[in-house]
């Protein structure tokens, strides 16, 4: 029934909204930031201002106000990037070559202890006491558990804290063989290439070794572990885009998504560099498109916030330092829709929730949906763990309802293979690029979906959690 109420006239409504939303407008943003002039917009990097600078211009261009810190448009955000080169590690007195070894910001030392295997590092998992200790943990959580909680028990953040209040020392993770076929090891290489960037205000609380799916058999029989650790910090800053519309009432509506991606990802390559066409110029195309129609509207009951967050791809730090540092108080956000990885490939005919259904936030979807004719459909990829891998899940750590909807196959076999294709063969390489045969009036189409769920929330009682 409350769908139903959400329902009532919500298009007409919006009419004027929906109407702004231009397939060509999506086409140009995405084509712009994906250029090899920003390089890549590397976290910090001169091609990343540079995208920053776009998308203050842009907003600004709509009446948009500057949200960040100090009453201007940027947020900065303080990251410490932790290479190991120098390090080693061996298990029983044998060396392991090919392993990746993520610091911890601190110093160099050596680290050994007996292994103590606990499980998916899960409450549950974890033996009372690790003192002296190094964990061997299993990477993402267990197939049983429903999608979204799955994807959420596979922080690798939450089971750092549960090992460091246990005594642990170090954290090994192994790869699973759902894990190496989702993401190859030459990939996850690729990946920690310049080490591993953290928020300065939120360095772990241990070194990390990842193991291949070949030393991770190995691992498992091992009885003890020596890593030689040795670290070099980089300090530097890059910054969040923040604007406000403001409405009637102060409770806010936020709009996120990501402005980084990998940079010059393969240096010697005839072509280096990640452009980031789909992940994730996609989702700050939508976001000011978005921002677009809600500027046509006539009444705003309530604010939008639209966020450009940096550091995404090295660990969710802009949004997290965000909800940890808000520029609006926490309590006005009421909501956080975010915007990642759209493919536009083809019409959409179907809606993945991907946390929505965690909250009264789904009601709001479904009317939207409905209105549009979208059907909604279960995640058909779970063991993606998508929800605790991009900027909603920081918001919904802070207890604002989140969600990160998804185009999902709608039952055509050629989404599908668009998006297997994706996965395997553009998805954080330099082939993620500009696109004239992408689908743009379906990015459009997304675009107006995402935006006809915030005109819902405009009115009626907050979202709450279930």
């Amino acid at each position: 029934m409350l769908t139903l109420l959400l329902a009532a006239g919500l298009v007409a409504r919006a009419q004027p909204a929906l109407d702004a939303v231009s397939p060509a407008a999506i086409a140009a943003h995405v084509r712009f930031l994906s250029d090899d002039l920003l390089e890549g917009r590397y976290s910090g990097s001169r091609g990343h201002a540079v995208a920053e600078r776009y998308v203050i211009d842009q907003l600004s261009s709509l009446g948009v106000q500057p949200a960040g810190a100090g009453g201007g448009w940027l947020q900065q955000v303080a990251l410490r990037q932790v290479a190991t080169g120098g390090s080693t590690f061996a298990i029983d007195g044998a060396a392991l070559d090919d392993v990746i070894i993520a610091g911890d910001g601190g110093s160099g030392r050596d680290v050994e202890g007996p292994l103590v295997f606990a499980g998916h590092g899960l409450d549950g998992d974890i033996p009372s006491d690790l003192h002296g200790k190094i964990a061997v943990v299993l990477s993402g959580a267990p197939e049983s558990l429903p999608s979204t909680q799955r994807a959420i028990a596979s922080s690798n953040a939450a089971k750092l804290a549960r090992l460091a209040k246990a005594g642990a020392r170090a954290e090994i993770v192994l790869t699973t063989e759902e894990l190496d076929k989702r993401r190859p090891w030459a990939a996850a290489k690729r990946n920690y290439r310049n080490g591993e960037t953290f928020a300065a205000d939120a360095l772990p609380p241990m070194p990390v070794v990842l193991a291949s799916l070949r030393d991770s058999a190995r691992i498992k029989d091992a009885k003890s572990a020596r890593l030689h650790l040795v670290q070099q910090v980089r300090a530097y800053d890059s910054a969040n885009v923040i604007g406000l519309l403001p409405g009637a009432s102060p409770e806010t509506i936020v709009y996120s998504a990501h402005l980084d991606h990998h940079g010059i990802c393969e240096p010697k390559a005839p072509d280096p560099i990640c452009n980031g066409a789909i992940d994730n110029a996609t989702g700050i195309a939508e976001l000011l498109e978005i921002a677009h129609g809600f500027t046509k509207l006539a009444n705003r009951e309530r604010s939008v916030l639209f966020i450009a967050v940096t550091a995404e791809e090295l660990g969710l730090h802009g949004s997290a330092w965000f909800t940890r540092h808000p520029t609006v108080p926490k309590e006005q956000l009421i909501a956080d829709l975010n915007l990642d990885q759209l493919l536009p490939a083809g019409p959409v005919r179907e809606l993945v929730l991907r946390g929505a259904e965690l909250s009264t936030l789904e009601d709001h979807v479904r009317a939207a949906a409905g209105e549009l004719g979208i059907a909604i459909g279960p995640d058909p990829v779970p063991e993606q763990n998508f929800y605790a891998r991009s900027d909603q899940f920081n918001f919904a750590k802070i207890g604002v309802p989140a969600a990160c909807l998804w185009q999902g196959f709608g039952g055509d076999p050629k989404y599908e293979a668009a998006f297997k294709d994706f996965r395997a063969h553009r998805y954080h390489q330099p082939s993620d690029e500009w696109l004239s045969s992408y689908d743009w009036e379906a990015a459009a189409q997304m675009a107006r979906a995402e935006l006809l769920v915030g005109v819902s929330l405009m009115t009626g009682p907050r979202p709450r959690w279930k």
